[in-house]
């Protein structure tokens, strides 16, 4: 019945970012009768939500073949291709979705991470040096320079490409680390007056960084200026608690969760403690990304974004876009309609209570660490379920938790046992920190509070 076939291709379209699995049940119809675009996102959901290697392969190649739309079916045959080590087949892959759409500019980053991936640097810094052009890419793309300059040993590069960097603040892509490489790499060049007003600079944008402070008494003998977080510090005698960042490998698709924080963890947690993940690392190892070249904004959500300030999740067409994806569309009408009219009552928050958890859960674009910043980062699938996970593989409590340095912490998710209130103000100043520290894990112990 082609006109019932064409409704589940329709339907599967518009829920398989927030219901994957009933999106496979639509699609779940003879392959030989899709459409490219179709078959494109069965090829997605097989690899990112099935973890079906061979079939998503299978499907994306297909996808292909046929034509139309078939953005999702390149970069999954590309992740295919890579974890197979087929490094080269896997850029031409993603080179030749490019090709097909040379107007979408974020596939400029993906192919650098790429072709960086796959040890071909020189060409990465080429696709980089292009990115530079275009301004809604130049900061990821100066954020990689960059860095690149600097591990190849060319100081001068390196101190150019910092100094542009440094000079987008405030921007999320500018870390506190990024003022203290600029910094060291001027003092190295003769420029002390130079470093010092970059320690300086950095130390006012990010009080709460001991480094920079560090750097300035060493240097020039000098106290940072001071001021104010905006979220005051936790006092861990008095709260009665101890907090231990821990370093952990990459979270992504590949590595998956349990078995990262269970090797990083292990030999300091005990069964008295809780184990707090950052939300954004738990849906990175689920797979929960989506590259900007990926996603279309619709009319609707260039509208409502325009609502929502110059900060914050939603505050662009993409972010929006994902959160009418997470939703659905009727849902986020009626939270921008609450939001709109409880906002002369002076109440925030209505559009999340009304669009759904999910959608406060999206990640601003540029707010995570690269190269997942060209990607929209959205909430992870069923917490609940991934604390229990943790739980039993840990043998001690677990949470999920999203903070940051602006707002304080939200437990999204915690095993049976977590007292969330405690773990709230435990982590309310996010000792994980909020750029490269790459801690997503903080083990949470209760110690006796001072009298």
């Amino acid at each position: 019945m082609p006109l019932l076939r064409s409704y589940r291709l329709w339907r599967a379209r518009r829920v398989w970012l927030r219901d994957p699995a009933r999106a496979l049940r639509l699609l779940d119809d003879d392959e030989a009768a899709m459409d490219g675009q179709s078959l494109a996102l069965v090829a997605w959901l097989a690899l990112r939500f099935q973890g079906n290697e061979k079939r998503a392969e299978r499907v994306a190649r297909l996808a292909l073949a046929r034509g139309g739309d078939t953005r999702l079916a390149s970069e999954a045959l590309a992740e295919v291709l890579m974890r197979r080590g087929e490094s080269d087949a896997a850029i031409a892959a993603l080179r030749a979705g490019r090709e097909r759409l040379p107007e979408i500019k974020w596939y400029e980053l993906t192919l650098s991470d790429l072709l960086e991936e796959a040890g071909r640097s020189e060409e990465a810094e080429e696709a980089l040096e292009r990115a530079l052009a275009e301004p809604e890419l130049r900061r990821h793309a100066l954020k990689r320079l960059s860095r690149l300059a600097l591990e190849r040993g060319d100081a001068d590069r390196a101190r150019g490409y910092f100094a542009e960097l440094v000079a987008l603040e405030p921007d999320y892509l500018v870390y506190a680390s990024d003022y203290a490489t600029l910094g060291r790499l001027q003092l190295e060049a003769g420029e002390r007056d130079a470093a010092r007003a970059t320690w300086r600079q950095g130390a006012e944008v990010y009080p709460r960084n001991g480094e920079l402070g560090t750097l300035l008494r060493e240097h020039f003998d000098e106290d940072p200026p001071h001021a104010e977080p905006n979220i005051a510090p936790v006092q861990e005698e008095q709260l009665g608690v101890r907090r231990l960042p821990v370093r952990t490998e990459m979270i992504t698709a590949r590595t998956g969760v349990l078995d990262v924080v269970d090797t990083a963890t292990v030999g300091i947690r005990t069964s008295d403690d809780v184990i707090a993940l950052a939300e954004s690392a738990a849906s990175a190892g689920q797979g929960r990304l989506i590259g900007l070249e990926l996603i279309e904004p619709e009319p609707l959500a260039r509208v409502l974004s325009r609502f929502v300030g110059s900060i914050g999740p939603l505050h662009s067409p993409a972010g929006m876009q994902g959160a009418i994806m997470e939703a659905g569309r009727p849902r986020v009408v009626l939270g921008a309609l609450a939001a709109v009219a409880t906002k002369p009552l002076g109440r925030r928050g209505w559009f999340y209570r009304v669009a759904g958890q999910a959608t406060a859960l999206i990640d601003d674009v540029a707010a995570a660490l690269p190269p997942n910043d060209h990607h929209l980062v959205l909430g992870p699938r069923d917490p609940d379920r991934l604390a229990r996970d943790l739980a039993q593989r840990l043998g001690c409590g677990a949470a999920i938790v999203d903070a940051n340095h602006l707002s304080g912490a939200w437990v999204v998710a915690a095993s049976p046992g977590v007292d969330r209130e405690w773990l709230t103000a435990a982590l309310n100043d996010n000792p994980a920190g909020n750029q490269d520290e790459r801690t997503p894990v903080v083990i949470v112990r209760r110690i006796e509070p001072e009298s």
